[in-house]
């Protein structure tokens, strides 16, 4: 009876993991490629924005050299004025006109129009010629038409000529759009993608591809850019495209930048994997439930909580301003020669913002790539487990002799090891990228970590039959560090190089002193790599080409996660190799601490025996609930099961439990208020709490710990684990950590 019952927990049991696994690892890298790409696109447009902006500063900057190097305008002198004017217009490729009004908007000169021409005597934009008289500020037009020249478009910018202290003209350097639609071009968009700079009237200034400037800018754009000055959303372009926009609002203009990707690129890779790996958790969990159900029937159990069972498992429920130091009473050199530097600046401004286009538009499409590989691989690491875990539910089924029932257990438990350690790396890799992973040092021995790293890799070494030399360092090496985060660099580098390294191949592990560092060096004879490798080898999702390696596999984190630990540790890590088939070197550098002044050595426990002690589990999945109090059961342990938080708690009182292992999310009465109650009971003082649950987070273990609880494990828990903790009296219990 207890074979039949063991068989069906295994077939229940090995099934509900995948989805959690398969879930949070698809929301973690599909959340984290999304905020990449929101992340790039708005750094992009402040990068195009501050060009912009800088455009506008430096016509700012030469229109108030000119004002005060001019000494005609002091004079009234409007005719060599004019003639100035002219001058001065040819030297500015981006400039189409220069005008003159009077404090009331009246035109006074025209430099792209004969002197004597009649002018306008009404402004075609008197807001920013108002507001420079008022001001005595610069003020920067939108587009705007010139009647006089064919209605040719422009952009006003316009300062004040002062005179004692008020405004007597205002000049105005007519930009041309042209300059901007050059600027934009210069990023050299793929095809699909869009960028546009629109202005305060939801006018286009200038577009990629391109549209008539003074074109009004899509419905979707302009409902977005007038509701915040930055923003992301999702909408249509005025082609009709389907497209992410990002958009930014100047301080200095008002003006708008959009920069619009293609919705396909930023979602439609995550949606067809997410997908896939559905359809392949809908198969598993299916397959599993069948087969739970057809082995419940061979050993004739009732139908009935099977079906629930089976039904529960289907749900699966910007820029400072520059100050200027020009005066009127300056001489015209000094003038003129400001004017030069200003020039000057917004030249060297514009070749580096698109030096820095450039960079931005590089890190896009590496990301949009790396973003692909990575849902692949990891689609892929998270399927391969799969067969061998059906198969093996198969063999259960099909083969009776004890000897083959084993075999085929430790090839399903190493399958959900494997699963465990995927699910790990992810995790620590969250951590680490949110920077709350912690580090609990104490001075450790760098031949210690070694070896419990070599310990940990050794089933990956020798299954492919591989030399491992060990040459560890005459004199002992200490240093101050975790010995658990130490130890998974070290297994993390010999499995990486077991993967790469042939069958049969040799492997070397070196420590070594050089100067006041501790070095740990890691030797094989392998695939190797290029120069170009070694510089990005550590980078988060980067591997090498699968191609050339025997055991293709992985998610390519590993080696970021190693590089990040070391760098926490005030280390350095970095790879060496003489090419591809030539091997490769990896060295670690650790500072070195001082040898401890004792060494203690912690006294040896067994763990004592059940001895009747009364255990309460409650989990609201039955599955997992009965399954733990069947191992618990199989130890002689006195156990009672409960499925919600109330009955739990009437239970409690009349079993008055020595430990309760409670899960937190419970229907009704949470796992933390229940421990909270039933601290409370006359029997609290001699019971121990133990957490049992997929809630792993920092956050989530300083809950448990405020509710009372006296350890926490995370689903799956260690069996060795859960006996410890059902075994030891109270006062042994470990404190709980964050």
């Amino acid at each position: 009876m207890r074979l039949r019952t063991s068989l069906l927990l295994l077939a229940v049991v090995t099934a509900l993991p995948l989805v959690l696994f398969a879930v949070l690892a698809a929301a973690f890298a599909v959340q984290h490629e999304y905020e990449s790409f929101v992340s790039v696109a708005k750094s992009r447009n402040r990068a195009v924005m501050a060009a912009v902006d800088a455009e506008v500063r430096d016509t700012v900057d030469t229109l108030q050299a000119l004002s005060v190097s001019w000494s005609n305008l002091s004079s009234d002198d409007l005719r060599a004025l004019h003639e100035v004017a002219q001058e001065v217009l040819a030297t500015q490729p981006t400039w189409n006109n220069i005008l003159l009004h009077d404090t009331a908007g009246v035109q006074l000169v025209n430099a792209s129009l004969p002197l004597g021409t009649p002018l306008l005597a009404k402004p075609i934009a008197p807001r920013s010629i108002e507001a420079a008289a008022r001001t005595l500020r610069p003020a920067v037009e939108d587009l705007a038409v010139a009647p006089l020249l064919q209605n040719r478009l422009g952009i006003p910018v316009r300062v004040p000529v002062v005179r004692d202290g008020k405004a007597v003209y205002v000049l105005t350097a007519v930009l041309d759009p042209a300059a901007f639609q050059k600027l934009l071009a210069a990023q050299n968009l793929p095809e699909g993608w869009v960028s546009g700079l629109v202005d305060n009237k939801g006018r286009l200034i200038a577009r990629v591809p391109p549209q008539p400037p003074g074109a009004m800018a899509s419905q979707d754009y302009l409902a977005h850019s007038r509701a915040a000055d930055e923003g992301w959303y999702r909408g249509n372009t005025l082609e009709g495209e389907d497209t992410y926009t990002a958009f930014l609002r100047s301080d200095l203009t008002g003006w708008t930048i959009g920069y619009a990707v293609p919705a396909t690129l930023v979602s439609g890779g995550a949606v067809h994997a997410a997908w896939l790996m559905s359809a392949g958790i809908a198969l598993s969990l299916t397959l599993a439930a069948a087969i739970g159900f057809w082995l419940s029937r061979r050993i004739s159990r009732p139908m009935s909580e099977l079906a629930g069972a089976a039904a529960l498992l289907g749900t699966g429920k910007s820029a400072e301003k520059v100050p200027s130091t020009i005066h009127e009473v300056e001489r015209l050199s000094k003038a003129l020669n400001e004017a030069a530097n200003a020039i000057a600046r917004r030249d060297e401004a514009l070749r580096l913002s698109d030096a820095e286009l450039r960079q931005h538009a590089e890190e896009l499409r590496r990301a949009n790539v790396s973003k692909g590989q990575f849902l692949a691989t990891l689609s892929h690491e998270l399927r391969n487990p799969l067969a061998p875990l059906r198969y093996g539910l198969d063999l259960l089924r099909m083969r009776r002799d004890p000897q083959g029932l084993a075999e085929t257990e430790a090839m399903m438990e190493r399958q959900v090891v494997h699963l465990t350690r995927l699910i790990d790396d992810l995790l620590d890799l969250s951590r680490i990228d949110r920077g709350i992973l912690e580090l609990r040092r104490e001075r450790v021995a760098i031949d210690a970590i070694v070896r419990s790293g070599i310990e940990t890799a050794k089933p990956a070494i020798e299954a492919k039959q591989q030399e491992l030399v060990v040459r560890y360092t005459g004199t002992p090496l200490y240093v101050d560090g975790d010995p658990v985060r130490l130890s998974q660099v070290v297994s993390n580098l010999l499995n990486n190089t077991a993967k790469f390294a042939p069958s049969g191949g040799r492997i070397e592990i070196a420590t070594r002193v050089e100067g006041n560092q501790a070095t740990l060096s890691v030797t094989d004879n392998g695939i190797g790599f290029t120069h170009e490798d070694s510089q990005r080898i550590f980078d988060m999702f980067v591997q090498l080409d699968a191609s050339r390696s025997q055991t293709a596999g992985g998610l390519g984190i590993g080696l970021t996660i190693v590089r990040s630990i070391v760098e926490m540790h005030g280390g350095s890590i970095e790879a060496h190799s003489a090419g591809q088939g030539k091997g490769a070197t990896l060295v670690l550098r650790l500072p070195v601490a001082a040898a401890p002044a004792t060494v203690e050595t912690a006294p040896v426990t067994s763990r004592p025996t059940a001895a009747q002690r009364r255990i309460l589990v409650v989990d609201d999945n039955i599955d997992a609930a009965d399954s733990l109090a069947e191992i618990l059961r199989l130890e002689r342990f006195d156990v009672r099961v409960s499925y919600d938080g109330a009955q739990a708690l009437e239970l409690a009182r009349a079993f008055r439990p020595d430990v309760a292992f409670l899960d937190l999310n419970l229907p009704g009465m949470s796992g933390n208020a229940l421990a909270a109650a039933l601290l409370e009971e006359p029997c609290a003082h001699a019971l121990r709490l133990v957490a049992v649950t997929g809630m792993g987070q920092k956050s989530d273990i300083e809950a448990s710990r405020a509710a009372g609880f006296h350890a926490h494990l995370a689903k799956p828990a260690s069996t060795d684990e859960i006996l410890r903790l059902a075994s030891e009296p109270p006062d042994n219990v470990i404190p709980l950590r964050a």
